[in-house]
């Protein structure tokens, strides 16, 4: 009994949802981990080498397990966001790290990351515009 009890908690990356927001990772995200690297708290400091400040600024909170949440201004009100992460090695072949991040509220992302220390995280994608660059720097806790 207590086995078939633990059952749920061994699958994604040990998340369990009890409200029924549970959101699967992408089509072909068969191979995915949960980096403990990017566990904590992680303010926006700069898009595309142009440093943010005020409503501008985001959050992302990633808790360990495969889910955490986004904090954001949306016309100057404080917003948050649950979220879900897969993270996997890149299908290009190559030894870059991949995250996709499902919001509560929005549309899915995928985006390179890597560190550069500990305590800075760089996150990258192609978009319309071309290239997208966030680097987030460490903080001790969400903002709200």
């Amino acid at each position: 009994m207590a086995t078939m009890m633990m059952l749920p908690m061994l699958s994604g990356c040990g998340y369990v949802d009890y409200d029924g927001w549970d959101p699967e990772p992408p089509y072909g995200w068969d191979n995915t981990f949960c980096d403990q690297d990017l566990t904590g708290c992680w303010q926006l400091y700069q898009i595309n080498s142009e440093y943010v400040s005020g409503d501008a600024v985001n959050f992302m909170q990633f808790n360990g397990d495969g889910r955490g949440y986004y904090y954001y201004y949306d016309r100057g009100y404080r917003e948050e966001e649950r979220i879900a992460y897969w993270c996997q090695r890149s299908v290009s072949g190559s030894s870059a790290l991949q995250v996709n991040i499902q919001y509560e509220y929005g549309r899915p992302s995928t985006m390179n990351y890597w560190f550069t220390d500990r305590y800075t995280l760089w996150m990258q994608w192609r978009n319309s515009y071309g290239v997208q660059t966030y680097v987030y720097k460490e903080v001790p806790r969400a903002p709200w």
